[in-house]
């Protein structure tokens, strides 16, 4: 048995098996968050792209009323071409804003939680769930 040590510490066999085993959960750990940033940034893409052509598809309205309605009309229209976006949780706020309130704001509010976001930010660290964004036309006087 003793004859057999000298032979064990030169054996290389397993050792590649060690270090994977070493190095596996640092790739998982990044791979899951390259996975994780790349939804959260292709939502946050889609919800402001969403506010800025609801906003642009609100100046034919004549009055305020009509431009929410319109802005509103867009985004259940189109918010299923959207990738990694769920439409029901879509939520859309219009408003008059700057001097004279002679801008129209459409602002869109979307909660990532209860997706592939709950399951990713338990592993890694991602940004908070609740996703706002606004765009803002002006409205006459060009």
């Amino acid at each position: 048995m003793l004859h057999a040590l000298p032979h064990l510490a030169r054996d290389q066999d397993g050792t590649s098996a060690i270090e994977f085993a070493f190095i596996a959960p640092i790739l998982l750990l990044l791979l899951f968050g390259i996975m994780g940033f790349g939804y959260v940034f292709g939502v946050y893409h889609g919800v402001q792209q969403i506010a800025a052509e609801a906003a642009r598809s609100s100046v034919s309205g004549i009055s305020d009323a009509e431009r929410a309605q319109i802005a509103r009309a867009y985004v259940a229209a189109n918010a299923t071409s959207y990738a990694f976006i769920d439409p029901t949780k879509l939520r859309v706020t219009t408003s008059q804003t700057g001097p004279q309130l002679q801008n129209f704001e459409v602002a869109v509010s979307y909660d990532m939680g209860g997706s592939v976001y709950g399951e990713l930010s338990r592993l890694v660290s991602l940004p908070p769930p609740l996703i706002e964004r606004r765009a803002v036309v002006q409205r006459g006087g060009y």
